[in-house]
């Protein structure tokens, strides 16, 4: 079982390159140093960076924040910032620029950038830059409060009934809203990382269940199981676009909804998208292992090891509480 600051530095990791991902609107990258650092500066690529690591901590600060119980609230608040200043270190924009540079250089072409480039000055590359990552990166803290809240409802069925499925609010058709859903709906790999997030909070469940083997706990690990499999079925992708929907019809207009769902569609992004990923993939393979193999990493973990089977224990008993 991962401890939370794995999952933090991890999830920060995904954060910075799906950052890269769309500052570059699906675009390819630069194979030469000099354009790279050139266009990550043009795109604010360390500002934005910042912003990824602010959202995806105050995500990870609600743990202690909600805590109760003022001694367990203490340690969970200094594990934090221990937590926190780590990610800090490791996942900044000084430690990422040179992995990306080495990663996209294996994969995307010089001439890419001169395209990428035109295009960061174009109307579309500047809303991009300026007006929809600052408005994805106001997200994760909003869909995981979301999220929060649908699980605890989950938590707290006691029948072990399956309920209907939640159909968010439709928009009014032809309204932005009803734009902005259409485009979030049809959002590059957007769907398949949801379901892949979804496995692996079932799978990272599943594992907790199996710590509760013998007959005292057997009943903590069943509920684990029942409770892990039905967050990934109940939950569905279509509630957490209708939110990003919401949140990016406030921030873009009718135009500029429509221009970037017209980019995403192009079929000339298609190879440009898929050599992204590639490097994407080799870029956060290459940060994990980075951050995993420093030695404050390795500290962190001997710290929170011993707070692992109690942190577990009281997970299961919350899932099987009555």
């Amino acid at each position: 079982m991962h401890t939370p600051f794995i999952n933090a530095a991890r999830a920060l990791a995904q954060a910075c390159i799906v950052l890269l991902a769309l500052a570059h609107g699906a675009h390819a990258a630069p194979a030469t140093e000099e354009t790279l650092r050139r266009y990550f500066e043009m795109a604010n690529s360390a500002r934005m960076v910042v912003a990824a690591t602010d959202a995806m901590l105050e995500i990870e600060a609600r743990e202690w924040q909600g805590e109760s119980d003022p001694k367990e609230k203490a340690k969970l608040k200094a594990r934090f910032e221990r937590t926190s200043a780590f990610v800090r270190q490791q996942v900044a924009w000084d430690k990422i620029e040179p992995v990306a540079i080495e990663s996209y250089q294996k994969h995307l072409q010089e001439s890419d950038v001169q395209e990428l480039i035109a295009q960061a000055h174009s109307p579309l590359g500047q809303t991009i830059i300026n007006k929809v990552t600052p408005a994805l990166l106001k997200q994760p803290p909003v869909v995981a409060a979301y999220m929060a809240k649908r699980i605890e409802e989950i938590r707290e069925r006691k029948d072990g009934s399956v309920p209907s499925p939640v159909v968010p609010p439709q928009p009014p058709a032809g309204s932005k809203e009803a734009q902005a859903l259409a485009m979030m709906l049809g959002w590059p790999r957007a769907r398949d990382d949801f379901d892949k997030n979804m496995a692996d909070i079932e799978t990272r469940g599943l594992e907790m269940a199996a710590a509760f083997n013998d007959e005292a706990t057997a009943g903590i690990g069943e509920e684990l199981r029942r409770f892990s499999k039905a967050i990934r079925n109940e939950i569905k992708f279509e509630e957490i676009a209708a939110i990003e929907a919401r949140m990016i019809a406030g921030e873009l207009s009718e135009a500029e909804i429509a221009a970037l769902s017209e980019e995403h569609n192009n079929p000339a992004r298609v190879a440009q998208r898929i050599r992204i990923g590639l490097a994407d993939a080799e870029l956060m393979a290459r940060m994990s292992a980075a951050v995993q193999s420093s030695d404050a990493f390795k500290q962190l973990a001997n710290a929170d090891s011993d707070d692992a089977p109690r942190k577990a224990a009281r997970a299961g008993k919350a899932a099987a509480k009555k």
